[in-house]
């Protein structure tokens, strides 16, 4: 959908995500302008986009600079340049690429000190995804820079989710749910290749998704009043009756010569629990032994 009001917009590093962001903001009715470290991939972006061999060129003149490279230290390295830095000032810089609430917090010093302002992004997608209802992309950082270009940012994710005026935030949600997502995953493949090694196909697994997708939407839901309380008690299923749970998986993997790897360290989280003289509180008690390792 057209923007209402078109933006003079930068994208640096054209990759896959970086291709995909420049493209769906040139749809949009934006002028873009592309730059690469290779300049053949600038040129390849595409889509109504005008790639720039000198980076300073690209970013002149913009009031919008998306950046999407590998790291921050590749950012880092790109704006060592006093010229570039330069370029830079008076613009709104939104860094989405993936990095820490630290990588945050040092582009934000970076960017005060050179008179940019400064959003930390992180989207939650795939480049595929890029400007459809699939795409989310969090921001964190100034409310009113938010304001600012919001209608701007909604060309490549109409889910976009301001979290905090903290720097970190959007990279700590981000990781978050990228943990979840890992761990659960992991998990997942894991309760397949149980299923497997016990001659069991591990379709019937795979059938019951509802089940343990249920179960960890429930416990999720029961956890966030808890840890909010800090008050894990309650009547359900005690952190030993758990524990006994987690044990028969590590038995079963060792058992069917499968790598019992993920379920000893999963035991030995909740053990720690245990140890803590939390046995008979419910399973998320789990979370008061995870602040310090």
């Amino acid at each position: 959908m057209p923007s209402s009001r078109p933006t003079k917009i930068a994208v640096i590093g054209s990759g896959l995500m970086g291709s995909a962001l420049a493209r769906a903001f040139a749809a949009a009715g934006h002028e873009v302008a592309v730059w690469n470290r290779t300049p053949a991939k600038a040129r390849a972006v595409g889509g109504g986009t005008l790639a720039f061999e000198n980076l300073g060129e690209a970013v002149s003149g913009r009031e919008l600079v998306v950046v999407s490279l590998s790291n921050y230290a590749a950012f880092s390295e790109l704006v060592s340049s006093t010229s570039v830095a330069a370029a830079l000032a008076g613009t709104t810089l939104v860094q989405i690429t993936s990095g820490s609430p630290a990588d945050a917090r040092g582009g934000l010093e970076w960017a005060k000190a050179h008179g940019v302002d400064y959003l930390d992004a992180a989207i939650l997608a795939y480049p595929a995804f890029v400007a459809t209802d699939y795409a989310t992309v969090f921001y964190a950082g100034s409310k009113a820079t938010f304001d600012r270009h919001a209608e701007t940012l909604q060309a490549i994710a109409r889910n976009s989710v301001f979290v905090d005026e903290k720097i970190g935030s959007a990279a700590t949600l981000d990781c978050a749910i990228l943990e979840a997502y890992y761990g659960g995953t992991l998990a997942v493949l894991h309760a397949a290749a149980m299923c497997k090694a016990e001659g069991l196909d591990p379709k019937a697994f795979f059938a019951q998704k509802n089940s343990f997708l249920g179960l960890i939407s429930v416990t999720a839901d029961a956890a966030q009043g808890m840890i909010d309380r800090n008050d894990f008690s309650g009547d359900q299923c005690s952190l030993n009756t758990h524990v006994a749970a987690i044990e028969h998986i590590v038995r079963l993997s060792t058992d069917a010569r499968i790598s019992a790897r993920f379920p000893k360290e999963l035991l030995e989280n909740y053990r720690r629990a245990l140890g803590a003289g939390l046995g008979e509180k419910e399973l998320p008690a789990v979370f008061s032994t995870l602040k310090q390792d």
